[in-house]
């Protein structure tokens, strides 16, 4: 069964992303778009019991890693010294994170959990080893015969080389960090981009809201399903690498 790698992106007020086919435009219409990579969509796969929500794990990578036959996050630096020239410091950058990974968890059936970055983790968070456009996610899966692929690891990039912030002041030159990581979060697990404005994932960036919009919780539930009461056991990290990526950019 082929692996790749496919690809996606925020760009600076235009979030740019890989070209769909025409079938699927439609979820579009409902406030969401849902991520195609050869032809199929893409989503995270679990064994266990279907009602009992999806563990991810993340890390945030502490020293220089390269990921071969990814395109944009391809080489990675880590992210706190980056930021840091923005005025970001570590704890600030962790409860942003936490903040926007909590955005999906709060609606969908899908649990997040930080590790040390020398754990084996399913999203991986860095700056870009050369720098471009404003953050981007690669998105690797392992090619299905039909149906749905599987995500079996993304990476989520972005350029040191930009000014990053937290909250909104007006300055659409300057993107809000949680803004920016729950946007890509999305891409990560399996979100594109359904239109201009208007929603977390489309491909404007703008500071009219700061939390999940209909068409994103509509999304994400449409493939992971509504939040349910039950907890859920932590699932291991993904530890077989040998795939194909795609890229999603934030440009």
């Amino acid at each position: 069964m082929g692996r790749l790698w496919g690809y996606a992106t925020i760009a600076a007020m235009a979030i740019g992303a890989i070209a769909l086919p025409a079938t699927s435009r439609a979820d579009g219409f409902l406030g969401f778009e849902l991520l195609q990579l050869d032809g199929a969509g893409v989503k995270w796969m679990t064994t266990s019991n279907s009602e009992r929500p999806l563990t991810l794990t993340y890390a945030l990578l502490d020293h220089e890693q390269t990921f071969d036959e990814a395109r944009n996050c391809d080489g990675m630096t880590p992210l706190e010294p980056a930021l840091s020239r923005s005025g970001i410091d570590k704890d600030h950058l962790e409860a942003e994170l936490q903040a926007a990974f909590a955005m999906w968890s709060a609606v969908a059936n899908i649990n997040f959990r930080q590790v040390d970055s020398g754990t084996p983790s399913d999203i991986v968070i860095g700056a870009q080893m050369r720098p471009i456009g404003y953050a981007f996610t690669d998105v690797h899966y392992r090619r299905s015969n039909g149906g749905i692929n599987a995500i079996d690891r993304s990476l989520i990039c972005l350029n040191p080389q930009r000014r990053w912030k937290i909250g909104f002041d007006g300055d659409l030159g300057s993107y809000d960090l949680r803004y920016t990581i729950a946007h890509e979060i999305g891409h990560a697990i399996g979100l594109d981009h359904p239109g201009a404005s208007g929603q977390m994932m489309a491909f404007n960036y703008d500071e009219r809201f700061r939390q999940l919009q209909v068409g994103d919780i509509t999304g994400v539930t449409n493939i992971y399903g509504r939040r349910t009461d039950g907890t859920g056991a932590a699932e291991p990290a993904n530890e077989n690498r040998g795939a194909e990526y795609a890229s999603v950019p934030t440009r």
